[in-house]
């Protein structure tokens, strides 16, 4: 529940003009929470670090993580051009593990991804080690092999080429519950931050889009990831310390198809 503090609270109605649901409202030139429309806060927090006297707070808790205000270097725009230009897919990792810290670290600051209604419906698990990949790469290949499904996977794999998990030997799937308001792209969303998270720490990633159908397809990845019902993997990511040094932006043959009106 939001909750404001009139010894702090001066006045300035910033809050009550960034509510999203028009849950504060200005009485006499004074923010008031409205109590029957209190239980629909989305929980954005925006109220509070609009304040610019902490007077608001989330039952007894702050609403932002520090007092301190960030900073953003002057250069950041063209920085942040050439870093998503020159994110790459990888498919082939060296044997070095990679850090769980690193992983929940990408993880948690997903939660900062847009999400309907600022449900974040996305949830994580984490395999690591190529033992257990091994087995999943097993079990995908005797379906696979049963089915006649997807047979460039067999194929490919019969080649030394793995489709699926490439040369990973961590790998995250998210999953949501079917009935969030928009599962898929949140979960989407919550990855790519993960991804470039990830990427800016120096690792590779590359999206397990195979992984990612059989693992909501093949019976045996069903019952060993065990999600509860009525919930579905919705992205994966492969992960690890890249092989390749790619030393230039690639073109793009496709480019942005924009109509402005």
């Amino acid at each position: 529940m939001i909750k404001i503090d009139s010894e702090k609270c001066v006045g300035c109605l910033q809050c009550t003009r960034v509510c999203i649901w028009t849950i504060l409202e200005a009485r006499d030139g004074w923010p008031v929470v409205l109590e029957d429309k209190a239980v629909g806060c989305a929980k954005c927090m925006h109220c509070g670090i609009v304040c610019p006297e902490g007077a608001i707070t989330f039952g007894d808790s702050p609403m932002m993580i520090s007092e301190e205000k960030p900073v953003v270097s002057d250069t950041f725009g063209e920085d942040l051009e050439s870093f998503l230009l020159t994110r790459r897919s990888y498919r082939d990792f060296r044997e070095e593990p990679v850090d769980p810290a690193v992983i929940c670290h990408a993880l948690e600051t997903a939660a900062w991804a847009p999400s309907a209604k600022n449900q974040h419906p996305a949830k994580y698990i984490v395999i690591q080690g190529r033992e257990k990949l091994d087995a999943i790469m097993a079990d995908i290949l005797a379906w696979l092999k049963e089915t006649g499904q997807s047979p460039e996977v067999v194929s490919e794999y019969a080649r030394g080429n793995n489709m699926v998990l490439g040369k990973a030997n961590t790998v995250i799937l998210a999953y949501a519950r079917d009935r969030a308001i928009n599962p898929a792209v949140d979960t989407a969303l919550a990855l790519d931050y993960a991804d470039l998270m990830l990427q800016a720490k120096g690792l590779g990633t590359c999206w397990a889009g195979y992984l990612t159908r059989f693992a909501n397809t093949i019976p045996a990845l069903q019952e060993y990831f065990g999600i509860p019902e009525k919930h579905s993997f919705y992205g994966g990511l492969l992960v690890g310390w890249p092989k390749e040094d790619y030393l230039y932006i690639p073109e793009r043959v496709k480019r942005a198809d924009i109509t402005m009106k």
